[in-house]
């Protein structure tokens, strides 16, 4: 008894402790938690960009989905009923749709920021809808240049401008003017442009009006089983789910009418509207000039062409690299005493010690060279001639090489040793006929 007293003595205290210290620990964190969340609970909104709602501009949509359906209730909790429909009454119809009413409706502020960014949503869509791709967009009557040259801009109708108020904070007046710069620079470039384009219209009417050289070639028409594709049109009051399924749907019958297109031998990129575009044809590019041919420049006489080390089959590859270092280092100073006296050295080349003019570097893009009877005729290339061998006496002492027949039937392990013993006997049989005072490229590869 007096042992079952002791322990529970013992014990109890120990697990009050472990409690007492989980739970300060536990509240210490809470406390920090809430601290630091009360110290947040006024940072990331800026009312200036949002459309004046208290939403977090850096959150993710979800986030700012929630806090636009918290704003939404309030909003309605004091509204008499009816009162937030904005669709009037019958027969004093005041119809507004979710783009015009931005600064009222919260949640459709976020859905349209969530594809549009906020800025889209504050300028809203374009009058007259969203224009065609084939149409050409109006140019602003309110950007025009004024009589001195100068584009003058009408703030709220050239470009949105977002109010300064005094009830603004000073970091919101900030981005405030921050977006109203941006806006005004983006305007003033699209006028810009607009005016470039519409100097540069006289111009390529003329233009367009002169008789060009090149003439279009005659277009394949798109073969009437092939109908174009049936887009799912996108708008702003789709769920984000919606969007991406509409996207994939669009994607995919675009690639089907493609298809078709490739297989009636259409290219696709050439089709615009349902009709094929057909490419101008280029016009002959001139032929190129012959070269005239180079003549070395004037070495001075204190400037010594280097004197290169000749490397041979039989040095060692430690004399070869030997060998290479030194005459890169002979070409290097000579390069550099070039310089020096103001020669380019790429015009200048080494051949048996001798100074000569380097070939000229051909041109890729450039055609063959065209005569004066026919300046398109090219002449084809003669063959050319099948190499020679003048018959060389070998010695008696300089063995034949004793390749090994590669066949099909060969393993690759058995093909790569006897490529590797082929090419040592290749290798043998030129340093003998060397020593024997006979160039090996005189002498046929099957001799």
């Amino acid at each position: 008894m007096i042992f079952v007293i002791s322990v529970v003595a013992i014990m109890v205290p120990v697990l009050i402790g472990i409690v007492l210290a989980f739970a300060t620990a536990r509240l210490d964190t809470v406390v920090a938690e809430t601290k630091t969340a009360v110290e947040n609970v006024d940072k990331g909104y800026n009312p200036a960009v949002t459309l004046g709602h208290r939403i977090k501009v850096a959150a993710n949509v979800s986030t700012q989905l929630q806090e636009a359906r918290v704003l939404a209730a309030k909003r309605a909790a004091v509204l008499p009923r009816g009162a937030n429909m904005r669709i009037g009454r019958l027969g004093h119809e005041n119809l507004r749709t979710a783009s015009q009413a931005l600064e009222e409706d919260p949640l459709s502020a976020v859905r349209i920021a969530a594809f549009h960014d906020w800025d889209g949503a504050r300028a809203g869509a374009p009058a007259g809808g969203v224009p065609a791709a084939t149409a050409a967009a109006p140019a602003a009557p309110a950007a025009a240049p004024a009589a001195d040259g100068k584009i003058e801009l009408v703030p709220g109708r050239d470009y949105p401008v977002v109010e300064v108020t005094d009830a603004m904070s000073g970091s919101e007046k900030r981005k405030a003017r921050i977006a109203n710069a941006k806006a005004k620079a983006a305007a003033m470039k699209a006028a810009k442009e607009a005016g470039a384009v519409s100097a540069a219209a006289p111009a390529s009417a003329a233009t367009a009006a002169a008789p060009s050289p090149t003439a279009r070639a005659a277009a394949p028409a798109v073969p009437a089983g092939i109908s174009e594709p049936e887009y799912i049109e996108i708008t702003d009051e789709m769920a984000p789910d919606e969007v991406r399924k509409a996207r994939i749907a669009n994607a995919k019958a675009k690639s089907a009418y493609n298809k078709a297109l490739k297989a009636a031998g259409i290219d696709p990129s050439a089709v615009e509207g349902g009709e094929v575009v057909a490419p101008a044809t280029p016009e002959p590019a001139p032929a190129a000039a012959p070269a005239a041919a180079a003549t070395a420049p004037a070495i001075p006489a204190n400037i010594e062409p280097p004197q290169f080390v000749e490397i041979t089959d039989d040095m060692p590859p430690d004399e070869i690299r030997r060998a290479r270092i030194a005459n890169a280092k002979a070409k290097s100073e000579f390069n550099k005493a070039l310089k020096a006296a103001g020669i380019d050295p790429s015009t200048v080349d080494v051949e048996s010690g001798k100074v000569v003019a380097a070939a000229p570097a051909k041109d890729p893009t450039a055609g063959p060279a065209a005569t004066s009877e026919s300046p398109q005729a090219v002449t084809p290339a003669e063959p050319t001639p099948a190499t020679t061998y003048e018959p060389v006496a070998i010695p008696a002492g300089v063995p034949k090489p004793d390749y090994i027949e590669i066949t099909d039937d060969m393993a690759p392990e058995a093909v790569r040793r006897a490529r590797i013993h082929n090419s040592k006997e290749r290798s043998a049989y030129n340093k003998a006929l060397k020593a024997a005072g006979i160039d090996p490229k005189s002498i046929p590869e099957d001799a």
